[in-house]
């Protein structure tokens, strides 16, 4: 009886299969590509198991994502299973697609209020999806694939969270009290997840907190944006009275609240004379260096002429 030396392409699959359980990728993806190469029964299920291998090696890139969806989306095959887990193909496949989506959105820019506010409501129109296309059912492709594994609803969450916080980054640097509102509703939804919020209530005290310039008298709301405490030294005598409605100092009495085009004035002015100063010690020193290397090439040359 001859040895039987090459594998046909369902052999091939079948311990691609095996090799996926064992979660070795690199080897089971040239598998399947073998079976394809061979034409085996189940070469169309081996092209979406290559496109989930490529998602396990590199599950924060949404093109591939895409690729997957593209595949499910033409395919006949209703389920498969992947490593130990059950899936239909048609709700991966508007899984894909909106994880594709979320990834995306996640790395846009947000350099300016336009695009802090293009990307806060991609992320809440992406969680009304995730709402309405997956609900309370878990999210299979986050299973498949590695990822922490939450449902539509508590994803939704999530987004709404993230774009509340870009909302906000947008708005406050011309609306902060419309900033903290924003943020307040993106503690809510991280509350809702089970987390503290801590970050987002801390903002919304700040960007709601109002005061009194120290130096000009202007008032200003958004501790940290459009207003700044500035160490200071502060008599009794010169300490606010419980009539002002703004306070211009904390109850400690330790700083001064100075609103931004004030201090950013003052630090710029700063700047500017020590950026002088800086200017003429290096000029001096380098007047003593050449002074100091006159020195030394006097006292070589006489120092010569002497022997």
């Amino acid at each position: 009886m001859a040895l039987k030396i090459f594998k046909s392409g369902d052999e091939l699959f079948n311990q691609g299969i095996d090799l996926v359980k064992r979660k070795e990728y690199a080897k089971a993806r040239k598998n399947f590509e073998k079976t394809i190469e061979k034409g085996g029964s189940d070469a169309e299920l081996a092209q979406i198991y290559i496109a989930l291998i490529d998602i396990c090696l590199d599950n924060n890139n949404p093109n591939k994502y895409l690729v997957l969806a593209g595949h499910l989306e033409k395919t006949r095959i209703e389920g498969f299973e992947f490593g130990l887990t059950d899936a239909e193909s048609a709700k991966v496949a508007v899984e894909c697609r909106l994880l594709a989506e979320r990834l995306a959105t996640a790395k846009m820019p947000t350099n300016n209020q336009a695009q802090s506010e293009e990307k806060g409501n991609k992320f809440l129109d992406l969680a009304r999806r995730y709402q309405s296309q997956i609900g309370n059912n878990p999210i299979k492709i986050n299973e498949l694939v590695g990822l922490t594994v939450n449902t539509g609803l508590k994803e939704a969450l999530y987004l709404q969270a993230w774009g509340y916080e870009a909302l906000a980054g947008g708005a406050v640097l011309s609306n902060p009290k419309k900033a903290a509102e924003f943020l307040q509703n993106a503690y809510n939804c991280r509350r809702q997840v089970g987390e503290s919020g801590e970050e987002d209530l801390k903002l919304v005290k700040a960007y709601s907190k109002s005061v009194k310039c120290w130096i000009c008298g202007r008032p200003s709301t958004g501790e940290g944006v459009h207003f700044l405490a500035m160490p200071s030294d502060i008599t009794p005598f010169m300490r606010a009275t419980n009539d002002d409605i703004l306070q211009s100092a904390p109850e400690s009495y330790t700083s001064v609240y100075v609103c931004r085009p004030c201090y950013t004035s003052i630090s710029k002015r700063s700047d500017e004379i020590a950026r002088e100063y800086h200017d003429v010690a290096m000029r001096e020193m380098r007047a003593m260096e050449a002074r100091l290397r006159a020195e030394i090439q006097s006292a070589i040359a006489y120092s010569a002429i002497r022997r």
